[in-house]
């Protein structure tokens, strides 16, 4: 039983170090502080220095309970279909750090209210838009929506820089379509 116990703490381990190299940390010059790059989480983003920033867009996050109702319904109409969002943004980019906490009510909403988990991801993006992976959005920030049905990831939408109507509105027109 203990050879077991090593074993898995041994795993935990490996796993928690392969995850943990997705991040790095780059000095903004412009900006003179930090920023995330790459595969990221919402602890890391407030545990940095822009944090106070997101906190204080944060503060009129207002989402639209007609879209998010909706959503939920279609959501809980399909079982078997799954939908991940990833999202990147830049630290030093203001649009991002505007929409940032918009998207994380959301996502956290769907979840606590509806108990209908929408998965996401968080890229962190340098200046360059080089996001720590073997992609490159085409605009910052920039959201992909994808649908999983059988395993297969299928992107169905995308979000440039700002939502047309706000960031649920678009998000539940691209799923309805």
């Amino acid at each position: 039983m203990k050879k077991f116990a090593f074993v898995i703490v041994i795993c935990l381990l490996s796993v928690s170090s392969i995850f943990s190299q997705n991040l790095k940390w780059e000095m903004d010059e412009e900006k003179s502080y930090q920023i995330p790059v790459g595969l990221c989480t919402w602890d890391d983003l407030e545990q940095s220095e822009f944090s106070a920033l997101m906190r204080e867009y944060s503060m009129g996050v207002i989402l639209n309970p007609q879209a998010t109702v909706e959503l939920a319904k279609i959501l809980e109409s399909q079982p078997d279909t799954k939908y991940e969002i990833d999202a990147y943004f830049g630290a030093w980019n203001d649009e991002s750090l505007q929409q940032l906490p918009h998207f994380y009510a959301f996502v956290m909403t769907m979840e606590a209210k509806y108990q209908t988990p929408i998965a996401f991801n968080f890229y962190g993006c340098n200046r360059e838009y080089d996001c720590g992976k073997d992609f490159t959005p085409p605009t910052m920030p920039y959201y992909a929506i994808y649908r999983i049905t059988d395993g297969q990831r299928t992107l169905v939408g995308e979000i440039n820089e700002q939502p047309k109507l706000s960031f649920e509105d678009d998000v539940l027109n691209i799923i309805k379509h």
